[in-house]
């Protein structure tokens, strides 16, 4: 490596972990804050359960740069084979392509000369690869950063996807975000509350340590097994790897300080679950379902009024949605991030290869770009202040109702 600023060293797990987590918990601190930012996902405690739930805790490489005896970058990377036109190929990735939210490079600085010499040193210490598989958020430093690099270095770089998450930004305080939904979607929480409360004992429960994330993943179980989930074949349980990770990360982020699940239940019985991480104030919606004979009432906005609340209480300033756009999400804003795909392609001649062959024909990339609903959401709802002190005046009653509730 010419002219490098940072020596390359390729650590084997399990040994690594330990060694990195004070580094990476430092590097992972400074780039998340934000919802443009990378998530909790891209720390040691994720790449950890996906290292032992998705490949058996298997032998993997870990990529780390140094500068003057502080790491600057560090790069979980996993070995797999791509198969292009039918031809076989050596892929490699980061961890966290296997499943994870707002992630990609974890660098002390983003400077183009990190970043390029991160990718000299997978080529250089990683050897035997043709295809590298990144996922990146979209006008983030680092995607900016790939492209730039990829021109200069000589690599090719395809974009293949284009996923894009809803998020909420918290305002002032819940009380005003409340009534800054639309008229229509406050009567649906409100008159599913009532609903609920018609039937029995409604009662609300956040889990925080490791014995809650316990009893919530049982919880969870239980839910799932009435949800409309399982009769399609998606419910965690359905996937033994999938109820596996789940399992494991509620109860490694409880240990670690970050996991933040929330229970909706009747009579002492569980109908409704948001399973949850909450990072440098920022929420991340994993997981959520209810049970089906419940649908009618609404169940999960109604978790969401009492979760929300909390929220609030704990500083956090952004909730993400992450995954698909989906109906129901959308109800609660109109915002979203996207996250790029791409496939980078060594510099050799199989890697110059399997480029040619992957740029083919190739169709625009796929997209999951949500439709526009023309109904106005948070901040541009369309109250009046009218509504809005009207609204604000029932919050105060709800925040009186939702403090019985909590337990």
């Amino acid at each position: 490596m010419t002219n490098a600023l940072f020596a390359a060293e390729t650590l084997v797990a399990p040994a690594v972990w330990e060694k990195l987590r004070g580094p990476w918990s430092e590097l992972l601190a400074k780039q998340s804050s934000t919802v443009l930012d990378l998530d909790v996902t891209a720390g040691l405690d994720w790449a950890q359960v996906l290292w032992e739930t998705h490949l058996a805790s298997g032998p993997i490489e870990v990529l780390a740069l140094h500068q003057e005896g502080t790491i600057q970058s560090i790069l979980p990377l996993f070995r797999s084979s791509k198969t292009i036109r039918k031809l076989p190929f050596r892929g490699i990735g980061l961890l966290t392509e296997l499943y994870s939210g707002r992630s990609g490079f974890l660098l002390g600085d983003p400077s183009a000369q990190l970043l390029r010499e991160s990718l000299e040193g997978i080529c250089s210490q990683t050897p035997a690869w043709d295809v590298f598989s990144l996922t990146l958020l979209q006008d983030s430093p680092s995607e900016k950063l790939v492209e730039t690099v990829a021109s200069t270095a000589g690599f090719s770089l395809q974009l293949i996807e284009k996923q894009y998450s809803p998020y909420i930004p918290f305002q002032k305080n819940w009380a005003e975000h409340f009534a800054a939904l639309p008229k229509k979607f406050r009567s649906t929480i409100r008159n599913g509350e009532k609903r609920l409360r018609d039937r029995g004992q409604l009662t609300y429960r956040e889990c925080l340590t490791a014995d809650d994330a316990r009893d919530f993943n049982s919880a969870v179980l239980d839910i799932e097994r009435d949800s409309w989930k399982e009769a399609a074949g998606t419910s965690i349980a359905a996937n033994p790897v999938h109820e596996a990770f789940h399992r494991a990360i509620t109860v490694r982020a409880a240990e670690r300080g970050f996991f933040s699940g929330h229970l909706l239940l009747l009579d002492g019985q569980p109908i409704a679950y948001v399973m949850g991480l909450l990072y440098n104030g920022v929420f991340l919606d994993l997981k959520e379902s209810y049970k089906n004979s419940f649908r009618e009432t609404s169940p999960s906005h109604v978790l969401k009024n009492f979760i929300f609340a909390r929220l609030y209480e704990r500083g956090a300033t952004v909730f993400d949605f992450m995954g698909n756009c989906e109906e129901y999400k959308m109800k609660w804003t109109d915002k979203t991030y996207c996250r790029n795909t791409y496939l980078l392609f060594s510099n050799t001649l199989r890697g110059r290869l399997a480029a040619r062959l992957s740029s083919m024909g190739r169709p625009s990339p796929k997209s999951n770009a949500p439709v526009k609903n023309e109904q106005s959401l948070g901040n541009e709802s369309k109250l009046n202040g009218g509504e809005i002190a009207e609204e604000l005046g029932r919050n105060n009653d709800l925040e009186r109702s939702t403090r019985t509730l909590r337990s």
